[in-house]
């Protein structure tokens, strides 16, 4: 029970962001319910979306030989052993650490531990984030609101002078992030049926308001599966006192690599219950009615070019918060059709940053991220993007579209379509549309222009850019008879709108930064009267605390309004505070609404949550409170309510997200929900016969790790080699390999390093990863030369198959020697690298025949001679 955001939907009713995986839990029981999944950011770079840490207190407990990968530090951990070992920035800077034995050596300065400040657990050792940041030269700013973990270099990293060189060198590639490893694809076929993954809820309540006393049961349940060949959605709920209480079925297909439907190569192809898009300045997006929709349009682009709406599933008793570029700019609860819908959110010119924050009735928690450069959005030179859609809507009207994006040049796209409607009044409408956008050196040009079957006309002009952090939209559309959902028609109808909006970041140093939008829209009436629209928001994070200030004032046709809300949240020794304060400026001076909210974990994952809210103009005082398990195999929590009116309630909800491992052949449950995500199955095996699979003489791997998109993943396999993988981002490609590192054998290599998959939401993925024995050969590396033969080194040997294939190389030490790792059962030539020796002006003497035997063969002595020119 969240009151704080009570006062949130008060004012946003009236005024106008590569989904992390979930980890499952760590061998320690007691610290199942302290366990979080953090976003890591260092500036504008995403270093990992899913890296495990621990609440305890007023601290974090960070793992230390991840954060050191991420950091690309020369830190290496021996978790088993509490120990590590490195050095920082350069070797004259040691770093070694010794939890059991309680004393560090950090750059030469010997210091005792405070054991309470480490966990130590099977895949890594954990130490609290400020402990963390005193030894390595970052700062650390977590946001436990929205599970982020920013990252400040106090000297430069690595990674970041690589990133300098390639920006020097305009070399390809990631820096800092994550880089396509290039795994093979590994497709999930569909079924004719499929057990379904279900989030339910079951909800008693008994309550007086208004005089009246009722009783009230509910239950909603959200499928998803495969059927008849396809993805399918189920939201079925009852309730007798909520209108769009029913079924809501979903039926299709999505495909990142446009394989649907031959020709057309479609990347979605829907029907049942779907969204139909708007059209700029005539229909905002249609997010819910039966239809039908075919697009070809990226997955991981805005949903029109410069706007984007978000949206899908939100179970009873949950609401949403959407962030954009660190600001709050909507708030939604859950609502009869069991979704959410931000629709038509403008995008700017520069980094757009959507951060989705999920709260249950039951305390829990879960973040999802969209990212979108609108420069980079840009349809391809020859390309084109399709958009058909129809349903009948909410209000059960007909509504239809068509529109596309065609690359004409690598600066220039043309756009066209069509749409049909229901205006309020009940009148049919369609309209045409052409325009064309121009990117060109740091700025978009936007040229549109639309006309209506009944002989309305707009043409609007439009500017995007950037000046230094601050982001700069600029339109003037200019209208002739016109109407639509946008200028309703009227007696004294807009002819000209101009809008301005600017948003940037004000950060002067330190913890401190400051996010500003403003956003001004004046309209010119037939009549000559001038309305004027001014929204503005500023907001200010510091050590912690995050407060921000949104303020609207219009004038139309000279009355003024105005309103405004101020907000702020800390959390401080594991207690989370809320506060807003809605208010009115004009005509009238006072007070909205007040609400404040506190929040405190205690032990084995229980939650307890206090609410004040008061409405002024009502004179209404509320009381709330709950007690919630918001973790484990079921969510369940009691809630209760008191109002100085003498109302009153009690309620108790109880939550279960279930799925089925096929391979195990066991139900997953859980307190969060998995139903609109994927999974993945994967068995890990040592492979004697060498035939990939799993037979009845290979071996099951136990305690093998993962990386799922080039970050470590904690689960591991168990004593039959399975791991379960859940909550995994849908319709996205997800690279999954195995972490060598993780293996008891350093002979073990796996046959396969990774696969890619697109997991889906309700199905779960069977991914196999059979591992052999590898051996290794090493030998020195000799130079005939005027009569004498000597080592020499820096010279790269390769391992190649019969086809010529490098399996395997290394370099050769300054005193010739060289040992070569990894090398999989098999017949193979060792050789001196061609282009190397060509290069050189050296010959060398033949090659080696080499053969490494299924139980890991061990070649010593294997030398390499070289000469000067033909001698």
């Amino acid at each position: 029970m969240r009151t704080a955001s009570l006062a949130a939907a008060l004012l946003l009713s009236v005024l106008p962001p590569v989904l992390a995986p979930q980890a499952q839990a760590a061998p320690a029981q007691k610290l199942d319910a302290n366990l979080v999944l953090l976003e890591v950011r260092l500036g504008n770079q995403l270093l990992s979306d899913a890296v495990t840490g621990y609440e305890i207190g007023r601290d974090v407990y960070l793992p230390l030989g991840e954060m050191a990968r991420l950091l690309t530090l020369a830190i290496r951990v021996a978790p088993g052993e509490g120990r590590a070992s490195g050095y920082i920035l350069s070797e004259e800077r040691g770093f070694s650490v010794d939890v059991p034995g309680r004393v560090a050596d950090i750059e030469g300065r010997r210091e005792e531990l405070d054991r309470a400040q480490f966990k130590l657990q099977s895949d890594d050792i954990y130490v609290a984030s400020k402990l963390m940041a005193r030894w390595l030269p970052v700062d650390l700013d977590l946001d436990m609101s929205s599970l982020a973990l920013k990252v400040r270099p106090r000297e430069q990293l690595p990674m970041q002078a690589r990133l300098a060189r390639r920006e020097r060198g305009s070399q390809p590639g990631t820096p800092g992030g994550y880089i396509d490893p290039g795994y093979p694809r590994l497709s999930t076929p569909y079924r004719l049926a499929d057990t379904p993954f279900i989030d339910q809820t079951l909800s008693l309540s008994s309550s007086k308001t208004g005089g009246r006393r009722q009783t009230e049961a509910a239950y909603a349940a959200y499928l998803t599966t495969d059927l008849a060949g396809m993805e399918a959605a189920l939201y079925a709920s009852r309730n007798r006192h909520d209108p769009d209480a029913g079924l809501r079925l979903t039926l299709g297909r999505h495909d990142p690599d446009a394989g649907l439907l031959g020709p057309l190569q479609a990347r979605t192809a829907l029907f049942g219950s779907v969204q139909v898009p708007g059209m700029a300045n005539v229909a905002s997006s249609s997010p819910t009615g039966n239809g039908a929709v075919l697009s070809n349009r990226p997955l991981n682009q805005p949903t029109s070019f410069d706007r984007h709406t978000l949206q899908g599933a939100l179970p009873p008793g949950w609401d949403v918060e959407l962030y954009y570029n660190d600001a709050l700019v909507g708030f939604q609860q859950s609502r009869g059709d069991g979704k959410y819908s931000f629709e038509d959110q403008p995008l700017a010119y520069g980094p757009n940053e959507f951060r989705l924050v999920f709260h249950g009735p039951l305390g829990q928690l879960r973040v999802e991220r969209q990212s979108f450069l609108l420069e980079h959005s840009a349809v391809p030179r020859g390309a084109l993007y399709y958009d058909l859609a129809a349903h009948r809507d909410r209000f059960g009207q007909p509504r239809a579209l068509a529109q596309f994006e065609w690359g004409a040049s690598d600066w220039l796209n043309a756009t066209g379509g069509w749409q049909r409607l229901a205006l309020p009044d009940g009148a049919q409408r369609s309209y045409a549309n052409l325009g064309l956008r121009s990117y060109w050196k740091g700025m978009i040009g936007t040229l549109d222009a639309v006309q209506g079957d009944d002989g309305g006309k707009l043409a609007q002009l439009g500017v995007k850019t950037r000046l230094g952090q601050v982001a700069l939209t600029a339109s003037r559309a200019r209208l002739d008879k016109f109407s639509s959902e946008f200028f309703m028609p009227g007696a004294d109808p807009v002819r000209v709108r101009d809008e301005v909006r600017a948003e940037g970041v004000i950060a002067p140093g330190g913890n401190s930064f400051y996010p500003l939008a403003l956003q001004l829209r004046h309209d010119r009436l037939a009549s000559g009267v001038r309305n004027l629209d001014l929204q503005g928001r500023v907001a200010a994070y510091r050590d912690g605390i995050a407060l921000s200030n949104t303020l609207r004032w219009q004038s139309l046709g000279g009355q003024d309004l105005g309103d405004g809300l101020f907000q702020v949240s800390r959390r401080v020794a594991g207690i989370g505070l809320t506060g807003q304060l809605q208010y009115l400026i004009a005509p009238d001076t006072g007070l909205g609404s007040a609400a404040v909210a506190a929040d405190y974990t205690l032990n084995d994952g229980y939650l307890l949550n206090l609410g004040l809210t008061r409405v002024f103009q009502d004179r209404e005082l509320r009381l709330t409170g709950a007690l919630n398990k918001s973790l484990g195999s079921y969510g369940l929590g009691v809630n209760a309510f008191y109002s100085n009116r003498h109302e009153y309630g009690l309620g108790v909800q109880f939550f279960m997200a279930m799925g089925w491992e096929p391979r195990a052949m066991r139900l997953s449950t859980d307190a969060q929900p998995m139903a609109n995500m994927g999974a993945a199955s994967i068995r890990v095996f040592l492979d004697k016969n060498l035939n990939g699979l799993m037979d009845d003489t290979d071996e099951p791997i136990a305690g093998a790790g993962f990386t799922v998109n080039g970050a470590n993943y904690l689960t591991r396999t168990d004593a039959a080699g399975l791991a379960y993988l859940a909550r995994l981002p849908a319709h996205q490609h997800t690279d999954i390999g195995v972490d060598p590192g993780t293996l008891d054998d350093p002979q073990w290599q796996p046959s396969v390093p990774g696969v890619r998959i697109v997991p889906r939401p309700g199905k779960v993925s069977q991914i196999e990863f059979p591992v052999a024995v590898t051996g290794e050969v090493d030998g020195t590396t000799y130079l005939y030369a005027n009569g004498a033969r000597r080592a020499i080194g820096d010279l790269r040997l390769e391992v190649v198959d019969g086809k010529r294939k490098v399996v395997a190389s290394t370099v050769s030490a300054a005193d010739g020697y060289y040992v070569i790792t990894g090398v999989f059962p098999g017949d193979y030539f060792l050789r001196v690298a061609p282009d190397q020796l060509k290069r050189l002006g050296l010959t060398d003497t033949g090659m080696h025949l080499i053969t490494i035997g299924r139980e890991g063969t061990v070649l010593n002595g294997r030398d390499l001679d070289v000469r000067e020119g033909d001698g």
